[in-house]
């Protein structure tokens, strides 16, 4: 009873906190597809929509259907309540958390509360739910996995079915599903369970063909083949994504390398310097230069690289003492089982090593939740089969309640990001419209100021060259009249390319949104850099403001 109470509370406080936090980073892109689902289930991709600088068709955007159906489904039941949409997405949250406590209980059951604490509340997962598919997806492979261990324990070919279409249903709500299959077979394959591991991995792959051909029948093209040939797959250099991987771990999950060091037992002095290390790498981002060579900001990158360093060593120590112990196992018959279960966390850690860097286009912290969740569960699986002290066992309780408020912290700065967005296209369309109730507010930008602008009624800037080899263009370029006002962020906020021509413009000052003096930031490195958290000082946004002199087209 105790660990479900846990598993809904932990659940109920990712959804709670999250549907606090306006729309934010690629929200709104997501919810054009699910507004267009809403009204036409049956043509989810039928609509254009602008994609950096070009209009293109909305198969053409990144955007399985996983989430967006069910996004769906909330704004035909809710209209638009962002709220709503968000508090819809509890399921998710519960089968993220279960599935985790259900592995969590079957490799480490001796620590599965505070590590269950410890990783849902992370900074990795607390800030990033949103109305993404991150979470949502890996939910979906997480319970794929949970279920098909209970179908390998129970000679199950119905369960085993069962876990390939939940694997199928990860895959199509984000293409990292692809490792759902490749964990099960690898499970299997220990376990000498491959008929059920091959029935899992084909309904899978069924599951997610079935959709892509769906697709190709009503439009002529797979969504998923045009990704792979065509998508934004970015130019990142593998090396640059694997080197990524240090100072992303050491940001977000600097106490599992002081796990690991719980663990193996390691001296009290070395664990002290490994938190003082954590913590310097924090309390560098706060001030604004120490009157060093480095700002403060490249200094902090260097130490969360090399706490990530820490992380991976130490959790590198921790799988090398869990195979000692899986080997000395091996031929024995009362042991054969746990020593193939902690090859199997070995194996399923570096595929996540491997698919992060083989599937990811740019680093994120998005991108290491699998690696998080694989190395908490080997550190986890090593102490629960060492014999540790109390104090050790209370160290391990502490650093779940320390991750927990690093990961309260990161939301909180999170928070005010989204905040600033949401406010920015609010203060904007207040200020033009006092003067002028009536006019046309055109705006550049995306994220979850896209979303605030258009709920203020401004209207998206079409630029000239948008044809992305299209004949004719999809959509016309905007025509601004005179007297109408246009609203560029700056560059935190991407935006399309709009090529502003000061002699027809009359610039009428500008807007600084969210000088609330957190001195920290997780725009955009979070979602899409190295740094999980770089250090901010200023407004958040800064909107210039513009007035059109004469009629245009959009440049």
């Amino acid at each position: 009873m105790r660990t479900v109470f846990l598993i809904v509370a932990l659940a109920a406080l990712l959804t709670g906190l999250n549907a606090l936090k306006p729309l934010h980073i690629d929200d709104a892109t997501f919810y054009f597809n699910a507004a267009h689902i809403a009204a036409h289930p049956l043509d989810p991709y039928g609509f254009v929509m602008l994609r950096w600088s070009d209009v293109v068709p909305a198969l053409h955007a990144l955007a399985p259907p996983g989430l967006t159906y069910w996004w769906a489904g909330a704004i035909r039941l809710f209209g638009d309540q962002p709220v709503l949409w968000k508090l819809w997405l509890f399921p998710f949250a519960l089968l993220f958390v279960a599935s985790l406590a259900a592995l969590l209980r079957r490799f480490a059951p001796s620590v599965a509360a505070p590590l269950l604490v410890l990783l849902v509340l992370s900074p990795v997962f607390l800030p990033s739910l949103n109305l993404m598919m991150d979470i949502p997806a890996l939910a979906l492979s997480l319970t794929a996995l949970a279920v098909f261990l209970r179908a390998c324990d129970r000679g199950s070919v119905a369960l085993a079915v069962l876990a390939g279409v939940t694997a199928g249903l990860a895959m199509q709500t984000k293409y990292t599903g692809f490792l759902a299959p490749a964990v099960l077979l690898a499970y299997a394959l220990l376990h000498r369970k491959m008929r059920l591991g091959l029935s899992a991995a084909l309904t899978a792959g069924l599951v997610f063909a079935a959709w892509e051909t769906a697709l190709f029948f009503h439009y002529g093209e797979s969504h998923f083949v045009y990704q792979v040939f065509h998508g934004e797959n970015g130019d990142q250099p593998k090396s640059t994504l694997l080197g990524a991987l240090f100072p992303l771990l050491g940001g977000t999950v600097p106490t599992l390398a002081l796990l690991a060091l719980t663990v193996l037992r390691s001296p009290r002095w070395l664990l002290c310097s490994a938190a003082l290390f954590v913590f310097l790498s924090y309390l560098l981002l706060w001030p604004d230069g120490f009157g060093l060579a480095w700002s403060t900001e490249d200094l902090s990158l260097a130490l969360f690289a090399c706490t990530g360093g820490g992380v991976l060593l130490s959790t590198a120590a921790a799988a090398w003492r869990l195979g000692r112990q899986a080997s000395r196992g091996e031929g024995k018959e009362q042991t054969m089982l746990p020593a193939r279960a902690s090859w199997f966390l070995i194996l399923w850690l570096a595929l996540e090593i491997a698919g992060y860097v083989a599937i990811s286009p740019f680093p994120a912290v998005r991108r290491i939740m699998g690696v998080a969740v694989a190395a908490t569960l080997l550190v986890g699986r090593l102490a629960d089969r060492t014999a540790l002290e109390p104090r050790r066992e209370k160290l391990i309780r502490g650093l779940a309640a320390v991750t927990a408020g690093l990961g309260i912290g990161f939301f909180a700065v999170d928070y005010l990001e989204a905040r600033a967005e949401q406010q920015a296209a609010y203060a904007a369309a207040d200020q033009i419209r006092q003067e002028h109730p009536h006019v046309d507010i055109w705006y550049a930008g995306y994220w979850g100021f896209q979303y605030y602008a258009e709920k203020c009624g401004m209207k998206q800037i079409i630029p000239l060259q948008n044809t992305d080899g299209e004949s004719p263009t999809l959509r016309r370029p905007s025509q601004f009249h005179e007297g109408d006002w246009l609203v560029i962020p700056d560059e935190n906020i991407p935006q399309q390319e709009v090529r502003l021509d000061e002699g027809t413009l009359e610039t009428k000052g500008q807007l600084a949104i969210g000088e609330d003096g957190i001195p920290v930031s997780t725009v955009i490195d979070y979602y899409a850099g190295s740094a999980p958290l770089r250090h901010h000082s200023g407004p958040r946004i800064v909107l210039r403001l513009f007035r059109v002199a004469d009629d245009r087209t959009a440049p």
